[in-house]
């Protein structure tokens, strides 16, 4: 299955600016462009665009998220766990935050 670059905005909620922005950038191509312009996505560029906002609200700059990603290092499975990790800590750290309210 396909999405537009109007249904992956919404799929993901970012603006479709954005995207066309990571895709100027080089950091999200799309899977192809029909011959009227329109961008479309496949199953693999929603994949990385989930990897994409993993990084973003750890605040990776995009440059570094793009290196990160085409690295031939690059363990999606590693960097999961190291996302969950992240994740758990911002929420301890959160906690500790509301307990000093």
């Amino acid at each position: 299955m396909g999405y537009k670059i109007k249904e992956l905005a919404e799929l993901s909620g970012v603006s479709a600016r954005t995207l066309r922005y990571y895709d100027q950038i080089g950091l999200l191509i799309p899977l192809r462009q029909a011959e009227n312009g329109y961008r479309l996505y496949g199953e693999q560029q929603v994949d990385r665009l989930q990897q994409i906002l993993f990084y973003r609200q750890l605040g990776m700059p995009l440059e570094e998220i793009r290196r990160t990603l085409d690295s031939a290092e690059y363990d999606r499975s590693r960097a999961l766990e190291e996302h969950l990790a992240a994740l758990r800590k911002q929420q301890e750290q959160l906690h500790l935050t509301l307990a000093l309210l």
